[in-house]
């Protein structure tokens, strides 16, 4: 006898088995997309607190580069680059202060922008450039070309830019790195990178290569220079040199030559 009062699909042992299947489903697809959806929030979360955290570092060197700036008096020289400069703690070279504007991380379009960003109270007698390790770090390019391409680009828009604030730029010579870092680098595309600062630099009336830097100088992590005081102190003559040429036949290379 058939009760009409309910439906009689309700009382299909299968029609129940299948609606309970469909709950479990949907159970089961809400304990997966809650996590994931969670765990990219906090990935999300964490990249942001990364971005947001550089750039406040950015922020902050800028302000105390720029308290340097305005402090100094007389003739003062600026060293502009990447940890290979940040890490370089002497405030005078070849009787001169010395004004450091290094960014750890930085690449040579960084090292570009951290320059347009400085107001210079005068010109510095010379600006030192070192450059170039950060942009031969594999998560920037795809092919090695591609590195050494954007590298090139990026040096030539900066030397434009050092000429138009002194009349002598030295640009170091890059240390070597080893194979402590080959995951991170390649050491490949920093010694391309290397040798086009170099031949850039010496097509450029203003500028001067300092060679040998870091030359017999331990590496702390297959990176980074024990010793940066020493390995600036290599090339002082170098630096003290061209700046004592410079001094005794002066010129304006705003627009001399093409990088």
């Amino acid at each position: 006898m058939t009760d009409a009062s309910f439906p009689p699909s309700l009382h299909n042992p299968s029609d129940g088995a299948a609606m309970a299947a469909a709950t479990r489903r949907r159970l089961v697809a809400l304990f997966l997309v809650i996590p994931l959806a969670l765990i990219g929030g906090s990935l999300a979360g964490l990249e942001i607190g990364r971005l947001s955290a550089s750039s406040s570092y950015h922020d902050r060197r800028l302000e105390q580069v720029s308290g340097d700036l305005q402090s100094v008096e007389g003739d003062y020289l600026l060293a502009i680059g990447d940890s290979h400069v940040a890490r370089w703690q002497a405030r005078e070279m070849c009787g001169l202060p010395l004004i450091n504007a290094g960014l750890h991380g930085a690449t040579t379009a960084d090292a570009d922008a951290t320059l347009a960003r400085l107001a210079l109270p005068r010109p510095p007698r010379a600006i030192i450039l070192t450059v170039g390790t950060n942009d031969a770090n594999r998560k920037r390019f795809l092919e090695p070309p591609q590195a050494v391409t954007r590298f090139r680009h990026a040096f030539r828009a900066l030397l434009r830019r050092v000429s138009r604030q002194t009349d002598l730029v030295v640009v170091t010579s890059l240390p070597a790195m080893d194979a402590r870092q080959a995951h991170a680098f390649s050491p490949e595309v920093a010694a391309e990178i290397a040798t086009a600062a170099e031949t850039s630099c010496r097509r450029h009336a203003a500028c001067r290569v300092a060679e040998g830097f870091g030359t017999g100088i331990a590496l702390r992590d297959g990176l980074h220079l024990v010793d940066y005081e020493r390995a600036y102190a290599s090339i002082a003559p170098q630096i003290c040199g061209a700046l004592a040429e410079e001094q005794a036949s002066p010129r304006q290379n705003a627009d001399a030559g093409t990088p």
